[in-house]
């Protein structure tokens, strides 16, 4: 069983597609969901979940993604996005965007392997350490610095900048800026 070809079933089956059984496994019905719901998106009908695909079935569903009390999603902990400064501030010297975070949570769910935060919010003696601009998105929880092993960066900014985000490559760092 494939469980990304479950959430996609899932996911079409939600939407009034039906892909046959739940069950992993890239059938002939799951084939003609697929399809179905790219020529219904105005995507190719290839039958392909690539980037695209993924990110218009995963992105509609960014109003049932769930904060835990602590504010994770089901694939970031709060934690993941603390300031790294080490004493200057608590951890939190400004929340999240709320936004933001939804929109990481649906670029999760489309490349579909873990993303690696390497900043969040930050506060102001961290940010200037690490060469923040004075107005940076950080400082606000606008903002989060990351990665996907395996995944070009700039594959990465694609992904966020369908999604709505602003993307900042680094490539020489090896990591993408998305902000609100």
């Amino acid at each position: 069983m494939n469980e990304f070809i479950k959430k996609v079933q899932t996911a079409l089956a939600a939407r009034g597609y039906q892909p046959g059984p739940l069950d992993g496994r890239e059938g002939p019905k799951t084939q003609k969901a697929i399809k179905a719901f790219q020529q219904d998106s105005g995507l190719d009908p290839d039958g392909v979940v690539g980037a695209l695909t993924a990110n218009r079935l995963f992105t509609e569903q960014l109003s049932v993604i769930s904060f835990d009390s602590d504010g994770s999603t089901p694939h970031f902990a709060r934690a993941e996005f603390a300031c790294d400064c080490g004493g200057y501030c608590d951890g939190f010297p400004a929340e999240m965007n709320l936004e933001l975070l939804l929109k990481l949570e649906a670029l999760r769910n489309a490349v579909n392997v873990p993303v690696i935060i390497t900043s969040g919010v930050r506060c102001r003696q961290r940010n200037a350490e690490v060469g923040g601009v004075d107005n940076s998105q950080h400082l606000f929880g606008q903002a989060a610095d990351l990665y996907v092993p395996g995944i070009p960066i700039a594959t990465v900014a694609a992904i966020g900048e369908s999604l709505g985000l602003t993307a900042i490559l680094y490539e020489a760092e090896g990591f993408v800026h998305l902000a609100i």
